[in-house]
């Protein structure tokens, strides 16, 4: 078995931490801490407070097992496998970092085991002078910073981005939409104009999904009407999809969704960078050549939704429907993606209904490789508003910039950037979870049209002067 720190007399050389004892030993200490009883219960810390047992977690059948001196050698021998399967590796990590705030939200979260909630009131118990310390800190400066848990200040920074958002993004742009209708001016005229052509488009789609829908449903019925004992299972399925889009209202990441498989390469402040991996996306153009792109446009942003959505629901030529996925996927390009999920029946994704009369035609779905990328990604909440992404691009550049983190663009171009929305409409806007995102190097690499674009050709006249490259200070 293991003792704390502050029980050592001998040192192990592979972990400095922690010192075994021999099996003697062991049963020894577990025999006088079990007489007069022929069972125990030894639970973490509150153990290690009660008898100088180990401070970790043992589980209910090892206990069983040492529930009579008969059975100390086989305890011993159980601890000994425990701690080869590696049981005992990261609690003293753990419990190093957590602050009384996060044991608290651990102690509230439904899902925490009833042991560990024992452990985490124990703790808590044993806090009680940092939790008033805290307490009157926020009494005295009027500040309830110091006493919120982790869930309790995302709540915090999310209440005030989106107060920031609605001050500064939003309200404005109303204003000028309803002084640019009023005045008939300006480029509200063109959203009106393409109206006409782009709602009947969409409209078509949806209906197109709507009728594959009805036909899903009715082959449903006729397959319960001949086999009524799947209907129970049926309906405890609609049953827990509907229990999940409940909670989707107040996650900040939606349940039961898939999303672009990526790994995390590493980590700064304020941002992560990811690997991401190829995959399939279904994608339509929010605007024309040589026009603007703006996420605050609801037309534009409305109907690509809708026309990849009616997509996925069956408007194809498979009359297919598939997931919902996620994230919804903006580029800085005007383009809107959806991540299409192949769920292992497929031997590709259906063709959209109709092909792309001309290039970037609104609300025409059509089938993209994206390829492998390496992304630098911030996270913020709230709206996604043309201000707010131009906030948090700035603070993700600058933040890359202070690292030393390399842009994978050329050499003085735009730098081009997603937009990633988890959440559906519904999810109250203090938890939703967007992201930006801008394609970064590894370090070493080098932007492939940089070097071309100072590398002197072979073919030019030796006459002409050589420019050498401006160096990034000059």
């Amino acid at each position: 078995t293991y003792l704390p720190r502050s029980t050592q007399l001998n040192t192990n050389q592979g972990d400095p931490g922690i010192m075994k004892l021999s099996r003697e030993t062991i049963s020894i200490v577990v025999l006088l801490c079990a007489q007069q009883t022929s069972a125990f219960t030894v639970s973490h810390k509150a153990a290690s407070r009660s008898f100088a047992c180990s401070p970790y977690k043992i589980s209910r059948n090892i206990i069983a097992r040492a529930s009579t001196t008969e059975s100390l050698e086989a305890f011993a021998d159980s601890l000994e496998e425990d701690d080869e399967a590696g049981l005992f590796d990261d609690v003293d990590d753990v419990d190093a970092i957590a602050t009384w705030q996060e044991q608290l939200e651990m102690l509230l979260d439904p899902d925490t085991p009833m042991a560990k909630r024992q452990i985490l009131l124990s703790d808590l118990v044993s806090s009680n002078e940092s939790i008033r310390q805290d307490v009157q800190k926020a009494v005295s400066e009027r500040n309830i910073d110091p006493i919120l848990t982790p869930t309790g200040k995302k709540l915090q920074d999310g209440t005030r981005a989106v107060a920031r958002q609605i001050t500064t993004d939003i309200i404005p742009g109303l204003a000028d939409i309803a002084n640019t209708i009023s005045s008939g001016r300006g480029s509200s005229n063109s959203i009106v104009d393409e109206l006409p052509s782009l709602v009947p488009k969409v409209g078509e789609r949806v209906l197109d999904a709507m009728r594959t829908t009805a036909k899903k449903n009715l082959e449903i019925l006729q397959g319960d009407l001949a086999d009524p004992s799947r209907i129970p299972g049926r309906l405890s399925k609609q049953r827990s999809d509907i229990e999940a889009e409940v909670r989707n209202i107040f996650l900040e990441t939606p349940v039961g969704l898939q999303e672009p498989e990526y790994s995390v390469i590493e980590k700064g402040v304020g941002y992560e960078i990811r690997q991401y991996e190829g995959y399939t996306a279904a994608a339509t153009s929010m605007s024309k050549i040589g026009e603007s792109v703006s996420v605050n446009d609801l037309t534009s942003g409305g109907a690509a939704f809708n026309s990849l959505a009616a997509y996925l629901f069956g408007a194809n030529e498979d009359e297919k429907g598939m997931e919902m996925t996620t994230p919804v996927t903006t580029t800085s390009d005007g383009e809107m993606r959806f991540y299409l999920k192949n769920d292992g029946t497929m031997e590709g994704f259906p063709t959209p209904l109709a092909v792309e009369d001309k290039l970037n035609e609104k609300g025409a779905v059509k089938l993209i490789e994206v390829p492998p990328a390496r992304l630098a990604v911030a996270r913020f909440t709230g709206f996604v508003t043309d201000g707010e992404v131009a906030r948090q691009k700035d603070a993700l550049l600058s933040a890359l910039a202070a690292d030393g983190v390399e842009i994978d663009v050329p050499h003085g171009a735009v730098v081009p950037y997603f937009v990633f929305q988890y959440n559906p409409p519904y999810t109250i806007p203090i938890v939703r979870r967007n992201e930006i995102a801008v394609p970064v190097l590894a370090p070493g690499e080098v932007p492939a049209k940089l070097e071309e674009e100072w590398i002197a050709d072979d073919a030019v006249d030796e006459d002409e002067p050589f420019i050498e490259a401006p160096s990034d200070v000059e």
